[in-house]
């Protein structure tokens, strides 16, 4: 299974046109397991507490490669820190003002829903790419 799993990873990454890095592989892997939406510190945390050991540069310039080929989003939370989501399907978030949490909703109604609505409003010569929702509590 985890072969598998590296497997995936390894294929995303090199879908979007980037080499498989062993640091590219082990940051999407530990963001991919991650439902607290993290900033590159707290991802850099995890990925010590797992073994993995790289600098914050690196980290950064992997998140940012990321980011603009489409394998994450980024998100900024109440105090405006960056924080990195590895799940890119539609779904909502929902942000806690209270203790600056980020988390997620789902709900594929509300994504047809609005994909029809879409449908017939935005001109013709826009095509919609992807939908961001985000909820503040």
């Amino acid at each position: 299974m985890k072969n598998k799993k590296i497997q995936m990873y390894t294929d995303m990454i090199r879908g979007a046109g980037l080499k498989a890095t062993p640091q590219r592989i082990s940051v999407l892997k530990v963001l991919s397991e991650m439902s607290s939406h993290p900033s590159a510190d707290m991802l850099m945390e995890a990925l010590e507490n797992q073994g993995y050991v790289m600098s914050v540069g690196t980290i950064y310039n992997i998140l940012e490669t990321f980011s603009e080929k489409g394998l994450i989003l980024k998100l900024k939370d109440n105090q405006e820190v960056m924080r990195f989501d590895a799940n890119t399907q539609f779904h909502v978030h929902i942000y806690n003002q209270e203790n600056n949490g980020i988390c997620d909703y789902y709900d594929p109604e509300l994504e047809v829903l609005l994909a029809d609505y879409f449908k017939n409003k935005l001109p013709e010569d826009v095509s919609l790419n992807r939908m961001e929702v985000s909820l503040f509590a």
